[in-house]
């Protein structure tokens, strides 16, 4: 497994990390996919607005309490009765606020009975009581079951009625509480705890069975990156799936986008900048990142991650000339002139002279990673060496470009059949012909384009150029394959090697 260069990821990140997590925003990213809860829903007479409730509502949300408060919650045109519902339905907590103006009140008293009745139903707190300049007598002659529930008093200070109100709220010792509250100062708006949201997150702290094996990276899935490792505290706990909830959503991202190695660099930077937590691990484990966007290692591309790759290259290289100087055969058959390569694989494409290694074992690693690393391939094989053809993949340096070209015609795995596809391309009668005489003529020179093969080969460049958004026309396409030599450098590589 490769160990890479790990650099310092908080001199480098955690002054511009915290400014863009500010302003970005769940609904962005997973829309509705989930019903919004609320921690706690304020029952309260309007006349106690601006003397106590207001203030309440604002210092629990600035604690990250989710809170259904009418001023916070009621848009223009919104269902009053509808809207309360709502709240008292998909609050976790009735915090009551009873004052004189509270008593005898239709809607406040209206509000208590729908608190009253789902207290009557739970086994655990749901009604939490604040007295408001009224006195035990007082609540006793209003509603005796309340009279005997404890309740915090408002003279005590709004600071204080939070204090106590944070400790049904957010009981000491919840993992689940220690979890959101790490993704909202991260960035990202979970529901409250007891929404069913949190299982997925749950479950997948402990889905990957090769952790912490020699196949670690292997178990994480595409755009997966290690997570914290498994404590035994809440906060330990915490930690760790407030990173699982924030890898399912960028996996999730990834996966409908099809972010891969042929996306422009402008659009993976974007996904990373603009996605809670991406970043940051990003920058911790940037050798993953090198897998899954390889094309962020080409010089110029990689946006802020160019210092990094540098760096990394510089720590490469002189890795490797200390291996040279051992007279070590690390890696010699994976070169041109079976020297030890001057670079890491991953790095490859950083270094002028891809770091002296045949362009097949680049190419290779490019669309398929790491054998015993993460999943990166996205397409089939032969997509990407069409989109190599194609000018969709112009920004890539002309030098880096034919390199990879060059490599995956040496690689020689392109072509496809009926039962080996990655992709969801529709098998038709052709589909395989050009497979099957390959397998069937024994060198280049007996080989023949006949009816059957160019059907298959336009019918599966048409998907192809349908599937990656290619610009050109079949025709196009099809005259880039058969003349780049793919066809002939097979039988040198398939066919020479059987001789």
């Amino acid at each position: 497994m490769f160990i890479g260069y790990y650099p310092d990821k908080w001199n480098i990140v955690h002054s511009i990390e915290r400014d863009m997590w500010k302003f970005f925003h769940l609904s962005t990213m997973l829309g509705s996919e989930y019903k919004m809860l609320y921690d706690v829903f304020i029952s309260h007479a309007s006349e106690d607005k601006d003397e106590f409730v207001r203030g309440l509502a604002e210092a629990l949300r600035a604690k990250n309490v989710a809170v259904w408060y009418d001023e916070f919650s009621l848009k223009p045109g919104d269902s009053l009765r509808r809207s309360i519902d709502h709240g008292l339905s998909k609050s976790r907590f009735g915090i009551v606020v009873l004052s004189k103006a509270f008593i005898g009140k239709m809607w406040p008293e209206w509000e208590l009975d729908g608190l009253v009745q789902r207290q009557n139903n739970s086994k655990e707190p749901v009604l939490l009581p604040v007295w408001l300049g009224l006195s035990y007598e007082e609540v006793l002659g209003f509603s005796p079951p309340l009279a005997d529930k404890f309740a915090i008093r408002a003279e005590n200070g709004i600071a204080n009625v939070v204090q106590k109100l944070l400790t049904v709220i957010k009981p000491q010792g919840s993992s689940l509480v220690v979890a959101r509250e790490r993704l909202i100062e991260i960035g990202f708006n979970p529901p409250v705890v007891t929404d069913d949201w949190w299982h997925q997150a749950i479950e997948y702290c402990g889905s990957n069975p090769l952790e912490g094996s020699f196949q670690d990276s292997m178990g994480w899935g595409h755009w997966g990156f290690p997570l914290p490792p498994i404590g035994e505290t809440a906060s330990e706990k915490g930690e760790r799936i407030a990173w699982a909830a924030l890898q399912l959503n960028w996996q999730k991202i990834a996966k409908q986008n099809r972010f891969s190695q042929i996306s422009h660099p402008e659009t993976i930077l974007e996904f990373i900048n603009n996605t809670p937590g991406l970043r940051h691990v990003c920058f911790e484990y940037p050798h993953y990142l090198a897998t899954y966007a390889p094309q962020l290692t080409v010089p110029g591309l990689g946006g802020d991650f160019e210092a990094v790759y540098d760096n990394w290259l510089e720590h490469s290289q002189k890795k490797q000339k200390e291996v040279m100087q051992r007279d070590s055969i690390s890696g010699t058959g994976l070169t041109n002139d079976r020297s030890v390569p001057t670079c890491d694989e991953p790095i490859a494409l950083h270094e002028k002279n891809f770091g002296n290694y045949k362009s097949s074992t680049i190419a290779c690693f490019f669309v398929q990673g790491h054998l015993m690393g993460p999943e990166v391939k996205v397409y089939d094989t032969i997509d990407y060496l069409l989109w190599l053809l194609s000018d969709s993949s112009a920004w890539l340096p002309i030098k880096t470009r034919n390199y990879l070209v060059d490599g995956m015609k040496k690689w020689a795995v392109w072509p496809w059949s009926e039962y080996s596809n990655d992709t969801d391309f529709p098998p038709n009668k052709d589909t395989g012909a050009l497979s099957d005489a390959l397998q069937k003529e024994r060198s280049f020179n007996t080989f023949k384009l006949t009816n059957k093969v160019l059907r298959d080969i336009g019918s599966r460049l048409e998907f192809s150029i349908d599937n990656l958004s290619l610009p050109e026309s079949v025709d196009d396409i099809k005259h880039l394959f058969l003349e780049c030599g793919a066809i002939e450098e097979w039988f040198k590589r398939i066919k020479g090697k059987k001789k």
